[in-house]
């Protein structure tokens, strides 16, 4: 495997950041390997990579590009050829992946590993077809998509298209199959990283969300964008068109993360929406099942499921979603807004408050006194006084 690294200007970052650049230029030797390009060669970056549970290849070589501030290093870029695939064992930073050559011919590609700030992102184009096996990082949530792909891959029981996003949760194995020529990108960061960049997206910054395996499957055109973008990012890493600042590091950055996170943030939108709208739709079709029968009897949650063939659970859920408010409280509300009605506006026969409250399935009067007052505010006598005055 042979490895191609480059470096920006030096004396440019010092302009702007002259304490990284003592320390660049303390602990690194920068010598010509000819055109416009360098090999920074000496800096230690296993004390880096330890940091973020991260391993070094043992034919990596130096770091291209790469640069500290404050002892943290503001980003990295390191480039490899493939010459077999054992070679793309770690195909993401901190991978250990039994690799199995499927088709004949002769193994090429390339592996770009780089690292932004705590953030890993790696890339890699190859052929021919290979199983792959392992764990992506024991410490580290994973997140990846097919950049491009002429043939078929599977991600465990999934068909993978460009442009999806998969979750590979930390210390999870994952299982695959690539045929034909494969392009794909990946980010490896901390679950709190993830959360500090999906601010008001509440499953998303749920733990529990990154420690399941998920595969997200966009509309076409929006999967083909990603992969424009990330292709043109990985092109960009590779060719050392980076920014000089840690501001335009950080910026960087972001959008990496963003590229991956926008899929899964609005396949869950659609997921929530779809999902929402089952629900309003269940609540509705209750709500008119019970109109339907008039006013002459309360209505059980076992006569409801049996009448729309869902579970307790399924309709549930869907009163809470669409209401705040299980079927149960729901429909007792309606029982006590029929009552609320009668006494405003009608005769009562000779049983009185008590016979209405019984018609409407309170048997309890105690408890039905309580209700009613702690949702109208008054006593039934009260109400019953205010239509009579």
């Amino acid at each position: 495997m042979s490895a191609l690294f480059y470096n920006f200007d030096l004396q440019e970052f010092n302009r702007t950041h002259p304490y990284c650049y003592a320390v660049c230029a303390s602990d690194a030797k920068k010598k010509k390997s000819g055109g416009d390009r360098s090999v920074v060669e000496g800096l230690d970056r296993r004390a880096v990579a330890d940091r973020h549970g991260e391993g070094i290849p043992a034919e990596s070589g130096a770091p291209a590009g790469a640069c500290r501030s404050d002892d943290v290093e503001l980003f990295s870029v390191h480039t490899f050829q493939l010459r077999s695939s054992e070679d793309l064992r770690e195909a993401v930073r901190g991978a250990d992946l039994k690799i199995v050559q499927l088709a004949p011919g002769a193994f090429t590609g390339q592996l770009t590993h780089a690292a932004l700030r705590g953030v890993s992102f790696s890339a890699g184009d190859f052929y021919p077809d290979i199983r792959a096996r392992g764990v992506m990082n024991p410490h580290l949530v994973t997140v990846g998509t097919m950049v491009e792909s002429d043939g078929e891959v599977l991600q465990w029981d999934y068909n993978i298209a460009p442009g999806d996003v998969v979750v590979f949760p930390q210390a999870v194995e994952q299982e695959g199959r690539f045929t034909g020529r494969s392009r794909y990108a990946t980010i490896t960061l901390a679950a709190e990283e993830l959360a500090l960049h999906t601010a008001g997206e509440a499953s998303l910054q749920d733990p529990a969300f990154w420690a399941t395996i998920n595969r997200f499957h966009r509309p076409r055109n929006l999967r083909m964008r990603t992969c424009e973008a990330l292709g043109s990012k990985i092109e960009e890493l590779r060719s050392g068109r980076l920014p000089r600042t840690a501001g335009g590091i950080d910026f960087l950055r972001r959008v990496l993360i963003e590229s991956f996170l926008k899929g899964a943030i609005e396949e869950v939108h659609q997921r929530y929406d779809e999902r929402y709208h089952r629900n309003a739709k269940l609540v509705r079709n209750v709500e008119d099942y019970v109109d339907a029968l008039g006013a002459d009897r309360p209505v059980h949650v076992s006569e409801l499921c049996f009448v729309f063939q869902v579970s307790r659970r399924t309709l549930h859920r869907a009163f809470f979603e669409a209401l705040g408010m299980g079927p149960i409280a729901y429909l007792q509300k309606r029982r006590l807004a029929a009552v609320h009605g009668i006494l405003l506006s009608q005769e009562l026969g000779s049983g009185g408050i008590t016979q209405v409250a019984l018609e409407y399935g309170f048997a309890d009067l105690g408890r039905f006194a309580g209700y009613y007052r702690q949702l109208f505010g008054e006593t039934p006598s009260q109400t019953r006084s205010r239509r009579l005055c």
